[in-house]
């Protein structure tokens, strides 16, 4: 054995086993695939008798094959008549001799076992008909194992029905990474652990490969560049390859060698359409017979060896330079009528044809597939390299620029690309391109959309529908998905100025028309909306449960997919149904992944819609001013739809409530319609009587109290809970009892507890003097500490556990009343005319009095107790 040979034990066990089962066992693989090697370690190793013969281009005749094979188990010891071998050398007695040596071997025990290396070049039927005979009667102490760079031929098909073949294949034999390393380390070559990699996924663990490969890094300054540089002109594999395949193959096999070598799979037709030759199709395979780096991958596809590939294309470009553009151009049309659409922009980009690359994205009508990106690496990646500033033929490339630009969020550079593309198409007649007008109707959609423009928005999705209208039906057949991105892209701009209805009709008719393969973003988009849509209704079951399918739309494999490439508006939709049920850590978890949505498909509507969701679970956790700052963002940069308008009005009110600015309040109830909407007039009565009004809040409570059963369950509950804290506010305790228990039973069936936990301040100690209240409503009421909370935080109600050790003193009270008004402590000494220090020390005695941790918990849990 040379001395860098690697032991191969799993090689040698396979053999092994094959050798103990079977009369009959193959190593097939390509030129250098370690065959000899791998069988040479396992005879090494083989306790019984191993006769060897190898063959070469002249032993292709009966009488020197059995010469050699006769002369080899004498070799090994088997005993042999001597006129066997005068026979072997005349071959005068034909079927005589072949009969007293299968006599003879048959006789052996334990069985002989011949290993016949490079069994391919016997291409003579009599030879091969001969070892078959042979191997059938010198049963059972024969054992034959062969290697050959394709399927010997022999009756392989019998051999394999009647269970006495043992077939070890390329892929058997290829390096793992562990016995490439320790190959490597034989020619003294280290490689990183990345670089390794890298050279296992070129080499796919092909055993010449990495020996070459170990060999040229002998004094090589930088292994790590090498393998990255590993197939040039002048390497080692280069030559290698060219020498021991391509050279000599026949000159029409050389052409298809190299002409479909651009292509990562080919089958017939597109050997037949890039070599412009009918018979092309007919040789892969029989290339795939005689050359195991041609990888038959089913389905009469097939795929080179990767460092094949790598020389294939190394040549071409060499030796046909002026072809590769317009080989390249014809993969793009054949790619571009089979479906492929990435692959076909990928070979239009490669022949430096950037108008056919867009124009294949443009005539597939995929231009939401640059805007937003449904794969890694992405069709807009295939786009990065395209040159700016270029005067194109036709309007194609700038609305795919359009698309990119809008893809990295350049909305200035998208529209400026779009103006252009626009311009081209506008002396045009209305119904000419109308690939090209539905690309620019999708952009300009999409852009309105992300920018918050409703006008722009409307004006271009009603375009897109009538693209779509006029389109002819084969083509909307082929791409079902267009439709249902025009429905729902009007589904979204319907549920921006509240049209839920509306939304709703269009929503479920997008669902409809997205239920093909092909249409799962779009799906996931319409169920998505109609989450949301249930979600403002109140119905947060129902919200739920399209939300998960929108999610269940998007997974492979039954996995979920990653968040930056879920559904903004079933993100939204969901975190909204874990607000309503004060379940606000999975709220906050969801909201995480909804900015991460947002981050790759911006919506500034799905983005308001988030800003609210954690301005209203700010609220619930005591955080006033981040609930203010969460609205203000809610706001910036847009004209917002006046029903988010007003539902951030609402929420505005309650933080300043909280804070203690009841003037603020006051004013933000009323911009909401303190006088027209009772959900409005209810936050109003919370604010007059946070004020001390009583005269006020009743004022306030007529238009609270007219929310009918058509109002959502949500706006009901509160009116009911500002009646009963109105009338516990003015000592009618049996009407507020009542109040309390309609909001109760109200809430029970879509289990919104967010309402309770806002007037935790006032429920709490009345459900104290009320333990059976509690108990039946104890769904809205958990018992244990929930998992979005501190532990040690409230039970019951939060007020029914909070114990105090001892009152906190006037002074103490003071700090919390200026923390609760979100001053920080600097300003708070400031204010009180005390040191830094003694503020801290005042917040320490407050926190140890009331069991709180922190300033928010300290505030929540004095307003509970009414000490502030």
């Amino acid at each position: 054995m040379p001395d860098w040979a690697v032991p191969r034990p799993r090689i040698t066990k396979l053999i092994a086993e094959g050798t103990q089962r079977c009369p009959l066992t193959i190593v097939t693989g390509p030129p250098g695939a370690g065959k000899t090697m791998a069988l040479a370690l396992w005879a090494a190793a083989e306790p019984g008798t191993v006769a060897w013969i190898s063959m070469d281009d002249f032993d292709n005749q009966p009488g020197a094959f059995w010469s050699y094979a006769v002369a080899a188990l004498g070799r090994s010891g088997v005993a042999l008549p001597a006129g066997l071998s005068a026979a072997s050398r005349r071959r005068a007695s034909g079927h005589m001799f072949l009969l007293q040596l299968a006599s003879v071997l048959a006789a052996q025990s334990p069985p002989v076992s011949l290993v016949v290396d490079d069994l391919h070049v016997l291409t003579k039927l009599t030879v091969l008909t001969e070892l078959d005979f042979i191997l059938r009667n010198a049963q059972p102490g024969l054992r034959m194992v062969v290697s050959s760079r394709v399927d010997p031929l022999l009756p392989l098909h019998r051999y394999r029905l009647a269970g006495e073949l043992t077939e070890i294949r390329a892929s058997d034999l290829a390096f793992s990474t562990v016995e490439a390393r320790l190959l490597l380390a034989q020619h003294g070559s280290a490689l990183s652990a990345d670089s390794l990699g890298r050279l296992m996924r070129r080499t796919e663990g092909w055993a010449a490969g990495l020996r070459l490969a170990a060999m040229s890094m002998d004094g090589c300054s930088d292994p790590d560049q090498f393998v990255k540089e590993l197939i040039t002109e002048d390497s080692a594999l280069t030559g290698y390859l060219v020498e021991e395949v391509l050279k000599g193959a026949p000159p029409q096999v050389r052409e298809v060698l190299l002409t479909t070598s651009i292509l990562e799979h080919v089958n017939a037709e597109a050997a037949s359409e890039l070599t412009g030759d009918e018979r092309a199709g007919a040789i892969l395979p029989a290339m795939a017979r005689a050359n195991a780096f041609v990888q038959p991958t089913g389905y009469g596809w097939y795929r080179y060896h990767t460092l094949f590939a790598e020389v294939l294309r190394l040549k071409l470009r060499r030796e046909y330079a002026d072809r590769v553009a317009t080989v390249h151009r014809r993969a793009a049309r054949w790619c571009e009528r089979n479906g492929m659409l990435t692959a076909a922009v990928q070979h239009a980009t490669q022949a430096d044809d950037w108008q056919l690359a867009a124009t294949v994205v443009i005539d597939a009508l995929a231009i939401s597939e640059i805007i937003e990106p449904r794969s890694s690496p992405s069709l807009a990646d295939e786009f990065r390299c395209m040159p700016r500033g270029e005067a194109w033929a036709g309007p194609q490339p700038y609305l795919v620029a359009a698309a990119v630009e809008l893809a990295a969020g350049r909305y200035d550079s998208c529209a400026a690309a779009l103006d252009m593309g626009e311009g081209m198409l506008a002396p045009l007649a209305a119904d000419d391109d109308a690939a090209c007008r539905l690309a620019a109707a999708v952009i300009r959609v999409t852009t309105s959309r992300r920018t918050g423009d409703l006008v722009a928005a409307a004006a271009a999705v009603s375009d897109a529908e009538a693209l779509v209208s006029r389109m002819p039906e084969d083509k909307l057949a082929q791409h079902p998905e267009v439709r249902a991105r025009v429905l729902a892209d009007r589904g979204a701009v319907e549920l921006w100025p509240g049209h839920l209805d509306e939304a709703t009709r269009f929503l479920d008719a997008g669902v409809a028309a997205a239920t093909g393969p092909g249409g799962e973003h779009e799906r996931a988009a319409c169920l998505g909306h109609l989450a949301l849509v249930e979600a403002l209704r109140g119905q947060l079951r129902h919200a739920a449960k399209l939300a998960d399918q929108a999610t269940a739309a998007l997974a492979a494999q039954d996995q979920p997919p990653p968040p930056q490439q879920q559904c903004p508006a079933a993100l939204a939709a969901l975190a909204w149904v874990h607000l309503e049920r004060d379940e606000l850590r999975e709220a906050g978890r969801l909201l995480k992944q909804l900015d991460a949505a947002l981050s790759v498909s911006p919506d500034k509507l799905i983005g308001a819609v988030a800003c609210l969701v954690a301005a209203c679970g700010g609220l619930a956790e005591g955080h006033g001013g981040a609930t203010v700052q969460m609205v203000a963002r809610a706001r910036s940069g847009w004209s917002v739809p006046a029903w988010l308008d007003q539902r951030l009005s609402l929420i505005e009110s309650r933080a300043y409530a909280a804070a203690g600015d009841t003037s603020a309040a006051a004013t933000a109830a009323e911009r909401a319609g303190g006088d027209s909407s009772p959900e409005a007039a209810a936050t109003l009565v919370h604010a007059w009587l946070a004020a001390g009004d009583g005269k006020n809040a009743r004022l306030a409570l007529a238009s609270a109290l007219a929310a009918r059963s058509g109002e959502p369950e949500r706006v009901r509950v509160q009116a009911c809970l500002a009646d009963a804290r109105l009338s516990y506010y003015s000592g009618d305790r049996a009407r507020g009892c009542r109040s309390l228990v309609h909001a109760l039973r109200l809430a029970e069936r879509e289990q919104l507890r967010l309402p309770f936990v806002l007037e935790q301040g006032w429920i709490g100690p009345v459900l104290r003097r009320d333990p059976e209240l509690a108990s039946i409503h104890r769904r809205l009421f958990p018992s244990a500490p929930r998992h979005d909370q501190p532990q040690g935080g409230s039970g019951l109600p939060p007020e029914a556990t909070v114990l105090v050790v001892e009152p906190p003193t006037e002074r103490e009270l003071e700090v919390l009343r200026h923390v609760s008004g979100m001053l920080n402590t600097a300003e708070i000494a400031s204010e009180m005319c005390i040191s830094i220090n003694t503020v801290k020390a005042h917040l320490k005695s407050s926190y140890r009095k009331l069991a709180a941790s922190h300033r928010g918990e300290a505030v929540r849990r004095a307003r509970q107790l009414n000490l502030i």
